[in-house]
């Protein structure tokens, strides 16, 4: 009798360091905003040939320095 083989489910592969317009698929970032932000020193990236490379963590550092938090209410009314 043969043996079926299983397979175990496919893991998509996430890369360390993305492009431009890959991180503007993952962030939800315009190409161009990302690219000015990248000019603009805004946004650490690493220059690898032509290609400008960011990790998540470039954005979410840009987040946490830019991100507007809500004012808390501590008056007792």
């Amino acid at each position: 009798m043969a043996r079926t083989k299983i397979s175990a489910p496919a893991t998509e592969i996430v890369p360390m360091l993305k492009t431009v317009e890959q991180m503007s698929r993952y962030s939800g970032i315009g190409i161009n905003k990302l690219r000015e932000m990248i000019n603009s020193g805004e946004i650490e990236y690493i220059q690898n040939g032509n290609r400008c490379l960011l990790a998540d963590r470039a954005i979410w550092d840009w987040y946490n320095r830019y991100c507007i938090r809500p004012q808390s209410d501590t008056g007792g009314d």
